[in-house]
């Protein structure tokens, strides 16, 4: 809570008030430096005590009116626990997803929350997901490329090893049509194709016979200029790899105009070749659960308030990387349960049910079929709001679904203004980029509001617990309770 200064005027009169009646210029001093309290302590006249209530009075009335308990410590303790190594990266390999899901049932548990239907666990079944639990290996002569920091295998690749030629397509192959009528006719059985990504999308739109050509391939490299890992619910393709550009090598490009020309670079060795050995498993009807717990609102009960964040994240890629997801979303469920832990002893006049999705990264489907399966009518969901990416915050935040319910983004914007908690709050319009779409796509009210600036990592094994400054979170803690607090009130 920010201290409240007199203003030159009042601590003038007060200084001069004193002067007078305390003769010690000793006394005089601690009195000026003393709080009211200490002006309730002392023996002064009723004036003074007064003053003394004025001022307090005033203080309850200042922009930080109410004192929340610092939450950052705890905040960081969740986090650090969700992204450790026994968590398998909280995705679809040893269990992970379940770990996670346990811890968090076991904290709604500790901090008293009430079930739907005698248990936390909302249950249900993905159809399928791609896995890679075993060992994923990728090298050249010499050279053990490391998983994750120089490469990934993307989420729908099939199993598949072996010693292949990389024949590297450059920007002078995707620009002549003679050179792709003649990589038609490359036998690609023992070759391997690498690319940029930035042909990617161009190869999507207009060339779908080269995409069904390099399938022949026994795998595709793709450079990158960062790594992005994606959970995938299907298997359709040769190994397929994305290698960071900054650290994998450049190799020579190969004029495919003249067959003769590739192979004589076959003869004369100049096609350098990758190892490689990637083992895939397509699970299917794999386990997943939501977990949800509420508080019993003091007067209108059945108006509900719901804060909601996903636990899941992108799991493991072989044996030893996986991805601990501090800011997505570790970062959600800690504030998750830091807003529980606080209504838990502030119970409010509505229900504040908290809802802890899985499998939002495959889809966002843990809250897809929540909406399709709710616990309670979803038009009884006063306001819904969505926690994401919120480890940071250096640079404010985004409002989804802002320019749709204008008037509660205005009130956000005000209490912001007026406790100046972020550096700012930009409205972005309809996304489904997390789990607020499908309840707002079935009308319920709502905001999915995520923190910008800090750490930029991604999807990616730097999305780590020592990466996040929290830089935001004690501010937006105390926002949502206000902002919860009067949407309540103008209801």
């Amino acid at each position: 809570m920010k201290p409240v200064f007199y203003s030159k005027i009042v601590m003038m009169t007060l200084y001069y008030f004193c002067y007078i009646i305390i003769t010690s210029s000793i006394c005089m001093f601690v009195y000026l430096s003393n709080s009211t309290i200490g002006f309730a302590q002392s023996n002064l006249s009723q004036n003074i005590t007064k003053d003394t209530l004025l001022i307090s009075s005033q203080k309850n009335q200042s922009k930080n009116q109410k004192s929340y308990p610092n939450v950052t410590n705890s905040a960081k303790n969740t986090i650090n626990i969700l992204c450790s190594s026994k968590m398998q990266g909280r995705g679809y390999v040893n269990n992970g997803e379940q770990l996670a899901a346990s811890y968090v049932a076991r904290e709604f548990e500790q901090i008293g929350l009430l079930k739907y239907n005698n248990s936390y666990f909302q249950s249900f079944n993905l159809k399928s997901v791609n896995t890679f639990p075993k060992k994923v290996q990728l090298k050249s002569k010499g050279y053990n490329f490391q998983g994750g920091k120089e490469y990934l295998v993307a989420s729908f690749s099939n199993s598949g090893k072996g010693k292949v030629g990389i024949l590297y397509l450059d920007s002078a192959f995707f620009e002549s049509d003679s050179a792709q009528i003649a990589f038609k006719k490359v036998s690609l059985r023992k070759s391997a194709v690498m690319y940029s990504d930035k042909w990617t999308k161009k190869i999507q739109l207009e060339n779908p016979v080269f995409l069904e050509k390099i399938q022949e391939a026994k795998a595709v490299f793709v450079r990158t200029e960062k790594l992005i890992g994606v959970p995938s619910p299907v298997a359709y393709s040769k190994p397929y790899f994305e290698v960071l550009d900054s650290i994998f090598p450049i190799y020579e490009a190969l004029d495919l105009i003249d067959l003769e020309d590739l192979k004589t670079a076959k003869k004369n060795n100049k096609i350098k070749t990758l190892k490689f050995k990637v083992k895939s498993k397509l699970v299917n009807s794999q386990p997943s659960q939501n977990v949800i717990g509420y508080i019993k609102g003091t007067k209108k009960p059945k108006k509900v308030i719901v804060f909601s964040a996903h636990y899941d994240h992108l799991g493991k890629m072989g044996k030893e990387v996986y991805f601990a997801g501090a800011n997505d979303n570790a970062s959600g469920i800690a504030m998750l349960l830091e807003l529980a832990k606080y209504y838990s002893e502030n119970p409010p006049e509505y229900s504040i049910c908290f809802m802890a999705f899985g499998s939002e990264e495959i889809g966002i489907l843990g809250s897809m079929f929540y909406t399709q399966h709710p616990l309670f009518p979803l038009q009884d969901i006063n306001f819904l709001i969505n926690l994401d990416l919120i480890g940071t915050g250096e640079k404010g935040a985004t409002v989804v679904n802002a320019t749709i319910h204008t008037k509660e983004f205005e009130l956000l914007k005000k209490i912001n203004k007026e406790k100046s908690y972020l550096k700012t709050i930009d409205s972005r319009g309809e996304a489904a980029n997390s789990d607020h779409y499908f309840f707002h796509k079935n009308r319920v009210p709502s905001f999915y509001i995520y923190l910008n600036g800090g750490s930029q990592a991604y999807h990616d094994i730097n999305d780590v617990p020592q990466n996040l400054s929290l830089y935001a979170f004690q501010n937006l803690y105390e926002l949502l309770i206000e902002f919860s607090h009067d949407i309540i009130q103008a209801k």
